[in-house]
């Protein structure tokens, strides 16, 4: 197939999704997913940190997952959550199983079961789960996603030492050794593909293969990374929200980052759904299509 014909067949997809953004209402769709995320990320932090107190890290790793937050969103913001996070956490970490503990597991859901009702939509799928079906799936997922960060957590802190020691022990160990350094922007960027890849495969009501989901998963990754870092460069030289909202300005701030952050997210379910879509239409003995 020739460049020209490449190209143009790409325009035509980006039209289309265009079209489809639109079609599904994805800016409200990212409205939606920022109110229910503002809704659910306080109780899932507590609920993180909470569990991390269990364990026999736990106070090490506290410092670097918030460090984490604030490498991922805009500074004004993760200061905000982290003071409102840090400031609830003594009244629930009394215990793996404790009321409060699960409490938070629970109001973490309900964001995860936002992002699961909006890929169902940018599927073109009604759902057929029942509220409990589904509210176990999104606690399963906030499990899952929450172990994945405990995880990457736990190599970034041990990393460093177990790797000096092979240094030492192969002889090339020095105090300029930069290697956690270099690869911190490549975990961050496997992380957010991991639980991109876990939620486009698990959320949608719709049988497709892994490797099917890996484009929107990949795009939305790179767009995500770029926009916040082009957020926080935004903010730092142009914004000026606190003259507007005054003490308000950090949660405006925050609504607005989950607000392009959830765009993003459906712009990925919408690049996997069309090319299903455009899959099935492909093929003569598919009769049965998305919509």
């Amino acid at each position: 197939m020739s460049i020209t014909r490449r190209l143009k067949r790409f325009w035509l997809f980006l039209i289309r999704l265009q079209r489809e953004m639109g079609y599904d209402d994805a800016m409200g769709m990212a409205a939606q997913i920022a109110f229910y995320t503002m809704l659910g990320l306080f109780p899932f932090l507590i609920f993180l940190l909470s569990l991390v107190s269990t364990f026999p890290l736990g106070e090490s790793l506290k410092p670097l997952m918030l460090e984490a937050l604030r490498d991922q969103m805009p500074v004004e913001s993760a200061e905000y959550v982290a003071g409102i996070v840090l400031e609830q956490l003594p009244q629930y970490s009394q215990g793996l199983l404790s009321v409060g503990l699960l409490a938070s597991l629970w109001g973490a859901s309900m964001a995860v079961g936002a992002l699961i009702t909006t890929i169902n939509r940018a599927y073109n799928i009604l759902p057929r789960r029942n509220i409990v079906t589904q509210k176990i799936l999104a606690i399963i997922l906030v499990l899952l996603l929450s172990g994945m960060w405990l995880m990457s957590m736990t190599i970034i802190l041990v990393g460093p030492g177990i790797t000096q020691r092979l240094f030492e022990f192969m002889g090339i160990a020095s105090e300029t050794n930069t290697f956690w350094t270099s690869i911190r922007l490549p975990m961050a960027f496997l992380l957010n593909l991991t639980a991109l890849s876990i939620l486009y495969y698990f959320a949608p009501e719709a049988r497709q293969r892994f490797l099917s989901i890996l484009p929107g998963a990949f795009t939305s990754t790179i767009l995500w990374m770029l926009a916040s870092s082009g957020f926080r460069i935004f903010l730092r030289n142009f914004g000026a929200y606190n003259k507007t909202y005054g003490s308000l300005a950090a949660v405006v701030i925050l609504m607005m980052w989950l607000w392009m952050s959830g765009l993003i997210f459906l712009l990925g379910a919408e690049i996997n759904s069309l090319m299903k879509r455009i899959d099935h239409e492909g093929s003569p003995r598919r009769v049965r299509l998305l919509r």
